[in-house]
């Protein structure tokens, strides 16, 4: 009797069993923070970004069992990565992270950010697919202590990337040790199902966020593609988000024009940074109506590399600019 008992049983937790694995990413599991009133007021400084950046809501997801749904947690989970869809070549100078929270515990580890081709397997909510990220074509690395939660943490590659067919830019844990950090993302279904962002599982499989057996959330991560839009085929002549932007330097003196022209009417500001993502300065330019404009900045800076970014609105385009004295 005790036979015709267990067996029943043990049938049933083999059964039960993968059910058992899968509902641990249970949306039950997943809280949501409330960003601090410096990050809800940063916006991604660089070029390309998720639609969806500019019109949901930035949110910061932690998991109950220990660190964050986007980011290092005790599931184990060892990258992310957002994709990004081209419909015209340029060049990838680095990427921009909006990170949302981090623990550093000790001696900080390093945080790899790496440029993926889709050329692997990996599923998405209709079944697998051969396109998922895999070989990693570009690894930076960033120590834990140099990544700012109030600020853009901008990674640059050793070199530009030049693209002319989709890719996906990523983080990976596999030197995190003991530190933890949360990405930003959008709200759970502001990403219109676009299915964007992947994660890598504990046992190296590729996954959409969205996909039923992963986390089942649509949202985009806060993973930046930082552009060279003097590369390929965008010029001064190109409107990208609504927008155009030149930057001339003067003389050598640091003083320089930054000649901009907007498709429509909006709040127009300019921002600098330098090339670690630090914001340097702030020029606020008001409501401007659609047209042709001009911002004279006298001795801005030493030389170096510098991200201009101008805002419109909701749109921005933000170009790297070399300055020399």
């Amino acid at each position: 009797m005790k036979k015709n008992t267990y067996y029943p049983l043990a049938f049933l937790f083999l059964f039960l069993f993968p059910f058992c694995l899968t509902a641990q990413r249970n949306c039950s599991k997943i809280r949501e923070i409330e960003l601090s009133s410096k990050n809800k007021i940063k916006g991604p400084t660089d070029t390309l970004q998720a639609v969806s950046f500019q019109t949901g809501t930035p949110t910061l997801y932690k998991y109950v069992e220990g660190g964050y749904t986007f980011g290092v947690n005790q599931l184990g989970d060892l990258a992310y990565a957002q994709k990004y869809k081209v419909s015209i070549s340029y060049m990838v100078d680095g990427v921009a992270l909006w990170v949302g929270a981090k623990n550093q515990v000790g001696t900080a580890d390093t945080l790899k950010v790496i440029f993926y081709l889709l050329n692997g397997p990996g599923t998405d909510t209709l079944g697998p697919v051969s396109n998922a990220p895999d070989t990693s074509y570009a690894i930076a690395k960033i120590p834990v202590n140099q990544i700012d939660t109030n600020e853009l943490t901008v990674v640059m590659f050793s070199k530009p990337i030049y693209v002319s067919s989709s890719y996906a830019l990523g983080v990976d844990f596999s030197l995190m040790g003991n530190d933890t950090i949360g990405l930003v993302t959008t709200k759970d279904g502001d990403a219109l199902k676009t299915q964007l962002s992947w994660n890598q599982w504990s046992d190296k499989t590729w996954h959409t966020v969205l996909e039923p057996l992963n986390w089942k959330m649509d949202i985009d991560l806060g993973i930046f593609a930082v552009v060279d839009m003097t590369s390929a085929n965008i010029t001064e002549n190109d409107f990208v988000n609504g927008l155009k932007m030149s930057v001339c330097q003067i003389d050598l003196n640091g003083n320089t024009s930054v000649a901009y022209e907007i498709k429509e009417e909006g709040d127009v500001s300019l921002e600098i940074y330098d090339i670690s993502g630090k914001l340097l300065n702030v020029f606020h330019e008001g409501r401007k109506p659609a047209g042709k404009f001009n911002i004279t900045i006298n001795n801005q800076s030493q030389s170096g590399v510098y991200l201009y970014s101008l805002k419109s609105g909701n749109h921005r385009l933000t170009k790297k600019v070399v300055h020399s004295k």
